[in-house]
């Protein structure tokens, strides 16, 4: 029995495919959080330039 090279391409696709959802998902976890804290660093920045800084918390208010 001997094999194509498309017939071989397919069965180490479907051999191997569990294992790169897998490593796809991560890479979309990845970017999708890196994507999140990206905006966060940048509203944290707006919010600096335009004079508001951090929010204490309780503790630090003094009426």
């Amino acid at each position: 029995m001997e094999l194509t090279g498309v017939e071989v391409l397919v069965f180490l696709v479907l051999l191997f495919a569990p294992s790169l959802k897998s490593v796809l998902k991560s890479f979309a976890f990845r970017n999708r959080a890196a994507g999140k804290a990206e905006m966060m660093r940048a509203t944290g920045k707006s919010d600096v330039w335009a004079g508001k800084g951090r929010r204490t918390g309780k503790r630090g208010r003094r009426d």
